[in-house]
């Protein structure tokens, strides 16, 4: 025993080593430390540097000029969200619309792309110039329509064909010559105006309102539509209300063309530069040539960077929007004590730019969802429509935050949602908030309170939990850390070889149980296979012998053994594959040792030891 290092004597007396095996595993707080734990961390490539790197603040993303917004205007129910889908393309899971008043609270805002120009749509909710009981949020809602104006290009104002003018109409239109005329183009698209025949009948009445040339436009058909927006474009172009160069892709495009195959010569050559381009020689031919080539290179999107989806999900009224306006730093979403105040799902984008010249910043666009009730609550109609909404979101999302109310506790609504998020295999940071209200803390309230999580919520247990108030901001600068690392942790990859050794030590000290039978499964290996989550796949000889709880303890030792995986959920794959079909592949070899063999080989659970 001399010839032992005095560690591994030392540890030998006092009676490490597991029962049958000759491997040695040290001991740790909660019975064995994986002796992969410090030498995997050496390994990973995902392992974050010590060296603090200078990171420039977040700040809220701001519009390019080279992309223009519209704002969609009108009084309530007249079509502007079914006009927005037709625009953008998004008629399966855009804007909800019901026949219905009122459905559209916030400015939600949909990317649409015409004639090769890109540009940012804003919906809005139904403008109401006389506050009553019947007006619910008239007054938030026109603030919002207001915030969308000031940061348009364009306005599209929307109005009814079937029901005709109205006073209301009339008043939007007073209101926009003088807010909005003048400074940017005002266009008036006359909806619901389907037949060809008496369209243009039912929008000449229009003209009354003194907004410009009336387009009967069809959103649930598309009639119209094309003319609508190319009178926009050529009216942005006029006022130059958007970027020099906006509009006039198509144009350039038609011109360069026209160029490259016009036979006689152009109105800036003579007749020597006529012949040259005729025969492809010298420079006229190579500039007709580098319009062409310049026209065509218009089109061309730029490469824009990588957005982190964060979805903000939770019961209602447990300050999700309130959340989302605290870290966008204004009223992104109205905001009331009332229950069901959000309908459709809103994002903001915020923006940390890149440290140096040859990094991309780094996008992070949350999206606010709706209340999520009890599924025996939610009767089909808007309601409806605002929960798949949610859940779409979830399966989006990078980074779910899951919002509790730190006031009211865990309910059986909250295990609902976290299990949703554990089954979509999404990563996420269970938020707790209204952290200010809670009454009578101590120091032992926020150990209490975590206890009480983890004991509630099993479904997320690896999920870190952070305690905040989107009321007074408390805390709430630290959740972009949280998602970094959540981020990461989603999209790790750990080597085939520390996986099959931290499997050998879980296996060593817990084989797997038998059956009354005497059947027992043999773990062979695993690797990784994919990421976001991270897959893991287990060969092993009956996928049926591998009771629940022992997958479970898979898990957690996995999880004890390896760094970084604490705000992801694992997917677990168990594979059948018979014995001799691993010895003949040679796949056994990355064990170190058949498992349950006691191991042939030696784990060196320090770097440094001899």
């Amino acid at each position: 025993k001399r010839s032992q290092p005095l560690w591994q004597f030392l540890i030998l007396l006092l009676g490490t080593y597991p029962q049958g095996g000759s491997s040695f595993v040290p001991l740790s707080r909660n019975g064995i430390i994986s002796s992969t734990r410090l030498f995997s961390t050496a390994e990973l490539p995902l392992q974050q540097s010590s060296e603090p790197s200078e990171q420039k603040p977040i700040r809220r993303r701001r519009l390019t000029k080279k992309e223009p917004l519209i704002a969609v205007v009108g009084r309530p129910n007249v079509g502007k969200s079914a006009l927005v889908n037709r625009i953008a393309g998004t008629q399966s899971g855009g804007a909800i619309v019901a026949d219905e008043p009122g459905i559209t609270r916030d400015r939600t805002y949909r990317p649409a792309e015409f004639l090769g120009e890109s540009f940012w749509l804003v919906d809005t909710g139904g403008l109401v110039f006389d506050d009553d009981e019947n007006t619910i949020f008239a007054k938030e809602i026109r603030q919002q329509a207001l915030i969308a104006m000031d940061e348009a290009s364009a306005v599209l104002f929307v109005v009814d064909g079937q029901q005709g003018m109205t006073g209301l109409d009339a008043q939007i239109a007073e209101f926009l010559r003088k807010q909005a005329m003048g400074r940017i183009p005002v266009m008036l698209a006359v909806n619901k105006c389907e037949s060809e025949k008496t369209g243009a009948t039912s929008a000449a009445e229009f003209w009354q309102l003194g907004v410009g040339n009336p387009f009967p436009v069809s959103a649930l058909h598309g009639v119209g539509t094309a003319d609508l927006l190319e009178s926009m474009f050529e009216s942005i172009v006029d006022q130059k209300s958007a970027v020099d160069g906006f509009g006039t892709k198509v144009q350039k495009l038609k011109e360069a063309k026209s160029n490259l195959k016009h036979k006689g010569p152009l109105p800036w050559e003579d007749e020597t530069d006529y012949k040259m381009r005729k025969w492809g020689i010298g420079d006229p031919a190579q500039r007709v040539l580098n319009d062409y080539e310049t026209a065509i290179a218009a089109f061309d999107t730029d490469d824009q960077p990588e957005e982190i989806n964060i979805a903000i999900i939770g019961r209602p009224n447990v300050g999700k929007s309130s959340l989302l306006n605290t870290i966008f730093g204004d009223t992104r979403a109205i905001v009331s004590d009332m229950a069901g105040t959000t309908r459709d799902s809103i994002d903001a984008l915020m923006e940390r730019p890149a440290s140096s010249p040859e990094e991309k910043a780094t996008l992070y666009r949350f999206v606010d969802t709706a209340g999520i009730r009890r599924k025996g609550k939610v009767n089909f109609g808007p309601e409806f429509f605002m929960v798949n909404r949610a859940l779409r979101a979830i399966r989006r999302a990078d980074v779910v935050l899951l919002v509790l109310d730190a006031t009211a506790g865990v309910t059986e609504q909250d295990r609902v949602l976290a299990q949703k998020i554990s089954d979509d295999g999404r990563a996420c940071v269970i938020v707790c908030n209204k952290w200010d209200a809670v009454v009578d803390k101590d120091s032992n309230t926020y150990d209490k309170s975590v206890k009480y999580v983890r004991e509630e919520l099993p479904q997320v247990r690896w999920a870190p939990i952070i305690f905040l108030s989107a009321a007074t901001g408390q805390r709430v600068g630290k959740l972009y850390g949280v998602i970094d690392d959540a981020l990461t942790a989603h999209r790790k990859r750990v080597p085939t070889a520390i996986l099959n050794e931290v499997l050998r030590d879980a296996i060593l000290w817990q084989p797997p149980p038998a059956r009354r039978s005497g059947q027992s499964a043999r773990v062979y290996y695993c690797h990784q296979v994919s990421t976001r989550p991270p897959t893991i796949v287990v060969f092993c000889n009956d996928p049926g012998l591998l009771p629940n709880n022992y997958r479970r303890y898979l898990d957690r030792k996995f999880r004890e053994s390896l760094t970084g995986l604490e705000a992801t959920p694992i997917r677990w794959i168990f594979r059948g594959r018979r014995e001799r079909d691993v010895q003949r592949a040679g796949l056994g070899r990355t064990m170190n040792g058949a498992p349950g063999a006691g191991g042939t080989g030696t784990s060196f659970p320090f770097p440094h030891a001899d």
